[in-house]
């Protein structure tokens, strides 16, 4: 995957990628190779256990999203409305999906896309409602119908109903979902290669976000997965990865549209990523040693 970000920045550097080019790819991601992946995590064997497990893993989603909420009302009081987006919100499905395919396949996702779901339906109220300082609101509708959530409800539906998609159709989204995970890493390469790298390291401000985002949060939130009635190894590990993943791209995009410095909220994006690369294996392996002693 690295190789795969470091071909994204040298397309940028290169002039082959342009910022309409890069927003193009994020859009055909976020609004169609996103929602079928997690369409076709459902695309498995119904089964009354993985369901009860499905709950679990979305109120478990539910749980972090509203603790991380209330962590920065004090951990970044004197922090930006960006600042706070970006501890909030994390890189859920780009980075994510990448990692649990190869371990899991679609059984990760399909425990993975409750908290996107969980992760969108914030977004899409508290964080534009956050950005905007409540000149804008979404209502729970609107919220629902971001593509992420789509995806997964269609899933659900088929799931529920024992459909399965015909091997032609299921044959070709499998090809596009096999795509997501280069796509998501040749746009972080590209939001690297965008960024000057002196405002990335050497503004200490930055740092303190990035510590909350990647360390405080995911060490609260490994307390409400550890507290969940669940032994399954891969709802935990989902979650523990969810949990501790790096700042949602949409932190720059979200920025952009209602109102904020999107610059910053680039660097913010670069930094924890570049930082997840060591705390995300020091966290994860963090996780399976509490996670075992329950």
């Amino acid at each position: 995957m690295f190789f795969v970000a470091l071909f994204g920045f040298l397309l940028v550097r290169l002039k082959v990628l342009d910022m309409y080019g890069s927003q193009q790819i994020a859009n055909m991601t976020t609004r169609f190779v996103i929602p079928i992946v997690l369409m076709m995590s459902f695309q498995q064997e119904y089964n009354s256990k993985h369901l009860s497990l499905l709950t679990f893993a979305l109120v478990g989603s539910f749980l972090i999203m509203i603790t991380r909420i209330l962590m920065v009302s004090f951990l970044l009081k004197s922090g930006t409305k960006i600042d706070r987006f970006a501890v909030v919100f994390s890189n859920t499905a780009l980075v994510g999906i990448p990692i649990l395919l190869p371990l899991l396949g679609y059984e990760g996702i399909f425990y993975l896309s409750m908290y996107i779901v969980a992760s969108g339906i914030f977004q899409f109220t508290y964080g534009i409602w956050l950005l905007s300082e409540g000149k804008q609101t979404v209502t729970l509708r609107q919220a629902l119908a971001n593509p992420a959530t789509i995806g997964a409800f269609a899933g659900l539906v088929l799931y529920l109903l024992r459909i399965n998609l015909p091997s032609v159709i299921y044959n070709g989204f499998d090809k596009i979902a096999d795509i997501s995970s280069p796509l998501g890493m040749i746009l972080l390469g590209g939001y690297l290669a965008r960024t000057n790298l002196k405002d990335i390291f050497l503004v200490k401000k930055n740092y303190w976000t990035v510590l909350v985002r990647l360390i405080l949060t995911p060490l609260v939130g490994l307390i409400m997965i550890w507290l969940l009635p669940i032994q399954d190894e891969s709802v935990l590990l989902v979650l523990s990865i969810a949990n501790c993943t790096p700042t949602a791209v949409n932190t720059a995009m979200f920025s952009q549209i209602y109102g904020g410095d999107y610059e910053y909220g680039a660097r913010l994006i670069v930094l924890a990523s570049i930082l997840a690369m060591i705390s995300m294996p020091i966290m994860i392996t963090l996780s399976n040693f509490v996670l075992s002693i329950n």
